[in-house]
């Protein structure tokens, strides 16, 4: 009877337990858990439509191969990786909510209407950005180079190489990417003109507009700021604090959860011991750089920068080394130098005079073996010396290429294609055409153009970085780690943290969107961590370059709104200048002064002046955004000295000295379409915005990223 009674009192948990076994007989274990894991596969929804991690990934991955190509860039650095993930989220929530809010309004953007965007008269603005669509001589967007590319991702591809469908297909998905942005800003600019057109300005409006701008007004103010007293002087009580908290509660409004965190940033710095090995190594080096006869060698062996074998132009070296050739003999050696993070030292090889830049012309002939480029550049030489032009000939063969113009060349700028190269197209002649093998590639070069001559010298540089060695960082992590064992607690870290000398920043509110701690790179990682570990948790993150952070989490802000301790220091100081304004004005109105210069004294201060201020002037020289001043502009008596009263900065005492009526005739017409104009961008950049708030957009890319 017991073990019968006993079995009922767990009745609930045998029932739970035949549930789950039921539960994986019907659904294998894979499945089930597949399916667990995708319901949590939300980098983001919006009003209910839920965006998966792939599906994120996959639009980052497009954007950033639309930036490497834009940008002739192999890779992205961190900060341009962050930037487009965010931008990713932002086009995305725009395209959903756009496409929603067209479908409920009737609106679209027709194929016809983003072909007359591309080949019509009103170019999409994105068009303009693009660097394929730009005319390298102007600067500036050219409809005949779009012409081109859209003619070149439009051509039959039969009869074409597997390279030239693969660099057509490549071009083609650009397009495609891009025709997708020209179409959700056009959708936008419908959506928000519409509602930015829905609000109209009424007579009476019009009306006081007018009459606020109309009035200008020169008024003398003495100032006695807040700052004049200590806060000690007034008494404000948590229950002040509390009450202006749920007047202003609305502000302080939550889109999403926060998070308080504490952290400081150590520099990995190499140590003094790391400098003395590079410099030991250096002057090792010295002697071999002042006798050896190939100073290239020693450069390319010993330094982080390959030989150049080149010449620059005195003017464009850097203070220090253009002191030092000026005066140095060939073959002399500067001995080594601390210079930032390396060392430093440069022999003078050779000195010259001779153009600074040259510019350049040229003819490829790409995907030709040497025999066959060599016999069609000898032929066009022979055509050429028949008297047809080179710009001419490059303009038949390269439609678009501008002649084949590759622009302005220094010496350094054309190291990489060889010294033999770099000096044939500096000793030739202004005119001179002649073949190159560049990279392998037969090329006929033509010197359109050629600098005046100017001093030019050639210089081995050997550079040696100073490395922070395996030893020093090891020191550095040992120390932070021991801090971390002592101090890894909300009680001691801030506090010890200051005393040890780090850079600590305490109490830190931070949002899952944002892309680092400050300036600092690298550090979306913290983000990520605070927002997936639990209060009181502390790590020290060492996977950042040459720097460590060390952080701890030291509350979650969660709800609908900030709590009150959190804002409770900005509130707190708002009601302190309240009370120092009370105090003020009691305080100077008790002295029954007559005078702003007898007012000036008593503050030990001075009379000072604006000018040409009204009821809408935002911004006052030499004061700023003090709206009793725009106030007494409109209302204020002439030469009456106005009693001391509360502004922004500090407590005022003004005297409007002159005021003037703006002769313009009032236009309602006129001044009705100002006002909607104004109206009409405000409401355009806050539409899409305000749009965000209403479709209950969910971030969760801080659980993943």
């Amino acid at each position: 009877m017991a073990a019968l009674q006993k079995i009922r009192s767990k009745s609930g948990l045998l029932i739970g337990i035949i549930a789950v076994g039921l539960l994986a007989f019907v659904f294998p274990w894979s499945e089930l858990s597949s399916f667990i894991n995708k319901s949590k596969d939300k980098a983001f929804t919006v009003n209910g439509e839920v965006i998966t991690t792939k599906q994120y990934a996959d639009r980052i991955a497009q954007w950033e191969h639309f930036q490497k190509v834009m940008s002739g860039q192999n890779s992205l650095d961190e900060a341009a990786s962050s930037q487009i993930r965010e931008m990713v989220y932002q086009q995305m929530v725009k395209e959903i909510m756009l496409d929603e809010q067209a479908d409920k309004l009737g609106l679209s953007v027709t194929s016809e209407e983003l072909n007359d965007m591309v080949v019509g008269a009103n170019v999409a603005p994105v068009l303009f950005q693009i660097p394929f669509f730009i005319n390298p001589q102007t600067g500036q967007f050219d409809k005949a180079y779009l012409n081109q590319f859209i003619q070149s991702i439009s051509q039959d591809e039969a009869g074409l190489s597997e390279n030239q469908k693969a660099e057509i297909q490549a071009r083609r998905e650009i397009w495609a990417f891009i025709q997708n942005m020209i179409k959700y800003q056009r959708l936008e600019e419908k959506y928000s003109s519409l509602v930015a057109g829905s609000v109209l300005p009424s007579a009476t409006e019009v009306k006081s507009s007018f009459e606020d701008s109309k009035v200008q007004a020169n008024i003398s103010y003495v100032v006695q700021r807040y700052s004049a007293i200590p806060d000690s002087a007034v008494d404000v009580s948590d229950k002040d604090v509390k009450a202006l908290y749920d007047k202003r509660k609305n502000n302080f409004k939550l889109d999403s959860e926060l998070r308080k965190i504490s952290y400081f940033v150590k520099d990995v710095v190499p140590s003094d011991e790391d400098y003395a090995a590079v410099e030991k190594e250096i002057n090792g080096v010295y002697e071999k750089f002042v006798t050896t006869d190939n100073p290239g060698l020693l450069v390319n062996e010993y330094s982080s920068n390959q030989f150049a074998d080149a010449f620059v132009a005195v003017a464009s070296l850097p203070s220090d080394m253009k002191s030092f050739v000026q005066t140095a003999s060939i073959g002399e050696v500067k001995q080594p130098e601390r210079t930032e993070q390396s060392y430093v030292m440069y022999k003078l090889m050779d000195r010259t005079t001779a153009a600074d830049s040259v510019k350049l012309q040229l003819i490829p002939f790409q995907g030709l073996d040497q025999a066959t480029a060599t016999h069609i550049a000898d032929s066009l030489m022979t055509v050429m010396k028949g008297g047809k032009d080179f710009t001419t000939l490059a303009n038949e063969l390269m439609p678009g290429s501008n002649g084949g113009e590759i622009g302005w060349a220094t010496e350094m700028s054309l190291i990489g294609t060889g010294a033999d190269v770099v000096k044939k197209c500096f000793t030739a002649a202004k005119g001179d055409v002649f073949t190159l093998t560049i990279n392998g590639q037969t090329q006929l070069i033509r010197v359109q153009d050629k600098t005046n001559p100017v001093s030019k010298v050639k210089i081995a540089v050997i550079q040696m970085p100073v490395i922070i060695s395996d030893k020093t960082q090891n020191s550095i992590d040992n120390e932070l780690n021991q801090f971390v064992a002592e101090n890894g607690n909300m009680e001691n870290f801030d506090n010890v943290a200051l005393t040890k000398g780090y850079n600590i920043i305490s109490n830190a509110v931070i949002s899952p969107s944002e892309m680092s701690l400050g300036q600092v790179s690298g550090t979306r990682q913290v983000i990520s961590w605070a927002f997936n570990n639990k209060v009181g948790t502390v790590k020290k993150f060492d996977n950042l370059t040459n720097k460590r952070v060390v952080a701890i989490i030291k509350n979650s802000i969660e709800g609908d709104y900030m709590p009150v301790s959190e804002v409770s220091p900005m509130l707190k100081a708002e009601l302190i200048n309240e009370k120092k304004a009370e105090k003020m004005i009691a305080d100077l109105k008790s002295k029954n002064l007559t005078s702003l210069q007898a007012y000036a004294e008593a503050v030990t201060g001075r009379v000072d002046t604006v000018s040409f201020v009204t009821f809408q002037t935002n911004n006052i020289s030499g004061v700023g955004y003090e709206p009793i001043l725009n106030v007494y502009a409109k209302h204020g008596q002439v030469n009456k000295l106005e009693q001391p009263m509360k502004g922004k900065a500090g407590v005022y005492v003004l005297d409007v000295t002159s005021k003037t009526d703006n002769t313009n005739t009032f236009d309602e017409a006129q001044a009705k379409q100002m006002i909607r104009q104004g109206n009409f961008y405000q409401l355009m950049s806050q539409a899409v915005f305000v749009l965000q708030e209403k479709m209950n957009v969910k971030d969760n890319r801080v659980t993943f990223w």
